[in-house]
């Protein structure tokens, strides 16, 4: 009877323990810019966004950055100032026909902002380059059954470039409507296991009917774009996902920063802090398909 009474207060005491409340006194951060923008080789005006990051507990919208000088120069000497938006204050546009090339290297400038509003300007900087997304030949959709539902397999055939090595990001569209908009929802690989093979029906991306925008119907045309991205935006794309799925509390590693392909230039910031997000570019090659049960 002693073990049993000591056995059931040192249960009680554990439960009592287990809804204990505690504060989490997270302090106060400095501001740093973050860039989320991306360009393609469609004929259409790509945006870059600006804004502040802010404290874990703000519960307000971030803060758009105004009135940043950002141009945009590829490794040709064309260089392109880019518009803000009028009407949605931090959004800074291309020109409406601007087209990246593949093989050239673009480089995006910020300036005149003040993001810690120490009264000194500061200026940030990204460099990247484009590969050419290789055609897709052809593409199919077929219907399985996967953990008791159903599932649409999108499948490609497609010739893989044998002298570079190239790093994918896959999205699919239902008449037309995105259904993988979120980091989260992409498809990301590299051609560490096919490069330079012809691919015959390479399954690239799967969609389940308990999510309601990827039921697939009888008569729907599926469209699958398929970018060339870098190795470094590949990585990117792993650790936002990585973060925004949290993780394993037993086995999985310390919460850190994601990597950034942006530097502060002036004032020079050595530690990497200042600035996040990512300027991406990319190719893409695009193809439909018309699914019949």
């Amino acid at each position: 009877m002693k073990y049993a009474y000591i056995t059931a207060l040192f249960c009680a005491t554990l439960l009592a323990s287990c809804t204990q409340e505690i504060d989490l006194n997270l302090g106060k951060t400095e501001p740093e810019l973050v860039v989320d923008g991306a360009i393609s080789d469609d004929a259409a005006a790509d945006t870059i966004t600006l804004k502040k990051s802010s404290d874990y507990f703000y519960n307000k919208p971030a803060e758009m950055v105004s009135g940043a000088i950002v141009t945009l120069t590829d490794s040709e000497g064309y260089s392109y100032t880019l518009p803000e938006d009028p009407g949605k204050k931090g959004r800074y546009y291309t020109p409406a026909n601007f087209m990246a090339v593949a093989g050239r290297r673009y480089t995006l400038n910020i300036s005149n902002v003040d993001i810690n509003s120490d009264g000194v300007k500061e200026t940030y900087t990204s460099e990247s380059g484009l590969n050419k997304v290789p055609d897709i030949d052809s593409m199919s959709v077929v219907k399985k059954r996967i953990f008791y539902q159903d599932s649409w397999t999108v499948r490609v055939s497609m010739q893989e470039p044998e002298k570079t090595e190239d790093f994918y990001l896959f999205k699919t569209y239902i008449n037309g409507v995105c259904n993988s908009d979120s980091i989260n929802e992409w498809g990301v690989t590299d051609d560490q296991f096919f490069n330079g093979k012809y691919l015959i029906s390479e399954s690239v991306m799967y969609l389940f009917s308990e999510k309601p925008d990827e039921k697939v119907k009888n008569g729907d045309t599926i469209t699958l774009e398929m970018n060339s991205i870098s190795e470094e935006y590949l990585y990117y794309i792993y650790q936002v996902a990585d973060e925004f799925r949290g993780r394993n509390p037993l086995f999985g590693g310390q919460p850190a920063n994601v990597n950034t392909n942006i530097k502060r230039v002036s004032p020079a910031s050595t530690d990497g802090k200042g600035v996040r997000g990512f300027f991406a570019i990319y190719s893409t090659a695009r193809k439909s398909f018309v699914y019949k049960e």
